[in-house]
């Protein structure tokens, strides 16, 4: 009896090993079949002025990481250190990685959230009607999505991941250029 929990417990490491090591980025950023187009709304900015957040404004532009997130969101805590690597490591390709917060409270302690956060680099919004998330028919935080130089949303992304892996980063340089 002993000797098959020993096997089972071997065989559900392995399982979990071979699992690990069968996914690739294109795993977790696919490109949407029907990209669709970033909508627009009048949001906040960091200074808490209404602004219209167009993507496809600022043609120099590659493309966008738009991540969704909350302080309430314990993933979305752990993930904004890896997407201010990120950004720094798309900053040569010229796509710039941005923050929508969902979340109702105050800017200020948001913006102290995302500082003390290991965020500080980041271009941060803040959308407390949720009108881009609802729009977007999203499900949950946190929520990252791709958008094309042409403002089109190209890929989305639900859950944690770790961003500034070389894997991950070299799928979204190719999904935007």
């Amino acid at each position: 009896m002993h000797t098959s929990k020993f096997t089972k417990k071997i065989l559900l490491i392995l399982y979990f090993l071979i699992l690990s090591n069968n996914t690739s980025a294109a795993d977790y950023i696919e490109k949407l079949r029907n990209p669709i187009q970033f909508p627009t709304f009048t949001i906040l900015d960091s200074k808490e002025k209404p602004i219209i957040l167009k993507l496809n404004k600022d043609l120099d532009k590659n493309g966008y990481v738009v991540n969704f997130w909350a302080t309430w969101c314990v993933p979305c805590k752990k993930e904004l250190p890896d997407l201010s690597s990120l950004d720094q490591k798309l900053e040569n390709y010229k796509i710039d990685v941005l923050t929508i917060s969902i979340d109702k409270k105050n800017i200020k302690d948001q913006i102290k959230f995302l500082l003390t956060n290991g965020a500080s680099n980041l271009t941060h919004f803040f959308d407390k009607e949720m009108n881009i998330f609802k729009a977007m028919k999203l499900r949950g935080v946190p929520t990252t999505i791709l958008v094309d130089k042409t403002g089109l949303v190209i890929s989305k992304h639900e859950g944690v991941l770790k961003w500034s892996k070389d894997k991950v980063v070299k799928e979204i340089v190719n999904l935007l250029n």
